[in-house]
């Protein structure tokens, strides 16, 4: 079940666009901080972590492509079910 979840993902801060995409977490982090050391990245380098499966990934970077979304839109889990229940849990 581990290696489902095996693309690592920084978003920047606002959670629109992908800055950088590795296969481990340690490649990521040095991508990210070559960034920062290089004042490549707005917001002081702040930057969201994801890590996600190989589908996702690109069922997400199709939907922002196709639709011209941000990232935060189109990562948004979807569905019947999954709008149900979290209405269940939030009270």
């Amino acid at each position: 079940m581990a290696n489902q979840y095996n693309i690592f993902i920084a978003v920047d801060f606002f959670n629109a666009d992908i800055l950088f995409v590795a296969k481990s977490s340690g490649e990521l982090s040095r991508k990210v901080i070559k960034a920062i050391e290089n004042h490549e990245l707005e917001s002081d380098g702040a930057v969201r972590l994801y890590r996600t499966s190989y589908q996702s990934f690109k069922a997400i970077q199709t939907l922002m492509a196709r639709y011209q979304i941000p990232f935060h839109e189109a990562a948004r889990p979807k569905g019947i079910n999954y709008e149900r229940e979290t209405i269940n849990t939030a009270g």
